[in-house]
């Protein structure tokens, strides 16, 4: 511990330097950390959630890593319009050698574009970071040109375990992206949120048929991607249903599928033991839903009931 609050110091001294010679002002969160670290000698958690001025957030990164400080575990910035240029001061940090103990990054709501998702790429690629296992880049609308750059480096990576992708307006052409992430034979996901994107039938069959090729994967959210029941998606699910035991956790709600759809679903689910929850439509008739409950529960008598679907244990 003593030997991490002299790096500190040395961080608080190099930050000083370098605040005067690019002439910035502290960000309030870091006079916030610094004072946490003064009293407690414990703020392992960077959380930025308003605006700043890119140049001191940049110096604040450059500053970590000339001075080798390891000791930060999460790094999160929130709606703070740092968009591309934030992504890479934090990537300039998390490439230092060796690595920093960043497990998680997020960049929610913060305008990042397909260029921030290339540095991200870079450093979680093949030769890059591998101590970050959840990445979260809700909210920024970079769409499927994005996803294509972060596949690049993703679909090498065999650390991630968490990612999510929510609201980043993902079109139909994005799907083949993400499959080519969770096709990495090495690929070691077990968390996959894509909620509220663009995906469409021809999207999601893409996910589903990447989602057949990995051994870690045990949630799966596709809430709202403007799917339907069509023939190639029911395929797809049941498919998955009878391969992936590993794959217990399905949101599918919020989608087109009819009661037909949801019926030839549970039909793909008789026999099959491992699957906990599955959410599917709010609707269906009450035969359908019962009998999707009764699947998910694995014939162990009622399991909990939800609105959107039908959990169990």
């Amino acid at each position: 511990a003593d030997g991490e609050m002299d790096l500190f110091e040395e961080f608080k001294k190099r930050l000083k330097k370098n605040e005067q010679e690019f002439e910035t002002t502290r960000i309030p969160t870091v006079t916030e950390i610094i004072r946490r670290m003064d009293e407690s000698g414990d703020a392992r958690a960077w959380a930025f959630d308003g605006g700043f001025d890119p140049m001191a957030f940049r110096v604040v990164f450059q500053s970590l890593q000339q001075v080798k400080y390891p000791d930060v575990e999460a790094i999160r910035v929130w709606k703070c319009s740092g968009g591309d240029e934030s992504v890479r001061s934090v990537c300039y940090y998390l490439d230092m050698d060796p690595p920093p103990n960043v497990k998680d990054v997020q960049f929610t709501d913060n305008g990042v574009t397909a260029l921030g998702c290339e540095f991200l790429a870079r450093t979680l690629g093949p030769n890059g970071n591998r101590m970050i296992n959840a990445l979260t880049l809700d909210y920024n609308q970079f769409g499927t040109a994005g996803v294509e750059k972060l596949s690049l480096g993703l679909s090498q990576n065999a650390t991630l375990r968490h990612l999510s992708l929510q609201y980043c307006n993902i079109g139909e052409d994005g799907g083949q992206y993400i499959a080519h992430i969770l096709m990495f034979v090495r690929n070691a996901l077990e968390v996959l949120r894509l909620r509220g994107n663009y995906l469409g039938n021809v999207g999601v069959a893409d996910v589903l048929a990447g989602a057949r090729r990995t051994n870690t994967l045990a949630e799966i959210d596709l809430y709202d991607n403007k799917f339907s029941d069509s023939p190639e998606v029911i395929d797809a699910l049941r498919n998955l249903f009878a391969t992936r035991t590993s794959l217990t956790n399905y949101d599918l709600s919020g989608n087109q599928i009819s009661d037909e759809g949801a019926s030839q679903l549970v039909q793909g689910m008789i026999g099959i033991n491992h699957l906990h929850k599955v959410l599917v439509t709010e609707q269906v008739s009450t035969k359908t839903w019962e009998a999707l409950e009764e699947v998910t529960s694995g014939g162990k008598g009622k399991g909990k009931k939800g609105k959107k679907g039908f959990g169990g244990g």
